[in-house]
C-alpha cells in the first residue's frame, strides 16, 4: 500500500509542476505577431494631390512577403486597379506607387502575407483633393 500511495503522490506532484510551468512559460515568450497590421502610413502627412502620381508608405508591424502580397486601388464605383509596390528601407515598410488621380474618395486594399505566412487584409481610405484622410 505504501508503494501505491507514494506513486500517486509523485504523480500529483508531477502534474502540479507541469501545470505551474505551463502557466509561467507564456510570460517568458515574446509577443506573437501572427498578422501583418498597418501601424503607420504617409497619407495623413502627405495628402494625395489631384493629377500627381505619388508614392505612399505603409509601415507594418512585421515583415511582409512582397512577392506574395498585393495592393489594390479602389475608386468610386468599386473600380479596382492593382498598383505597383516594393519593399522599403525599413523592415515591414511597403512603398506603393499611385497613378495620377482625380479628386474623390479612394481606398487602398492591402492583402499581404506576413513573413511568418499569415495572410491579412486591411483597407486604408483616403480622399484626393481635400487634404484630409478618411477614417
Amino acid at each position: 500500500m505504501t508503494h501505491l500511495f507514494t506513486r500517486h503522490r509523485g504523480t500529483a506532484r508531477g502534474w502540479m509542476v507541469c501545470a505551474a510551468l505551463a502557466l509561467l512559460q507564456p510570460a517568458a515568450w515574446p509577443p506573437a505577431r501572427a498578422h501583418a497590421v498597418i501601424t503607420e502610413d504617409s497619407l495623413a502627412r502627405q495628402p494625395v494631390q489631384p493629377g500627381k502620381p505619388m508614392q505612399v508608405q505603409l509601415q507594418f508591424n512585421t515583415g511582409v512577403e512582397i512577392k506574395l502580397s498585393r495592393v489594390t486601388l479602389v475608386s468610386q464605383g468599386d473600380i479596382e486597379q492593382v498598383v505597383p509596390m516594393r519593399a522599403g528601407a525599413r523592415p515591414g515598410q511597403v512603398l506603393v506607387s499611385l497613378p495620377a488621380l482625380s479628386s474623390g474618395d479612394y481606398a487602398l486594399r492591402c492583402q499581404v502575407f506576413a513573413a511568418d505566412g499569415h495572410l491579412t487584409q486591411e483597407i486604408r481610405r483616403f480622399r484626393v483633393g481635400s487634404g484630409e484622410q478618411m477614417k
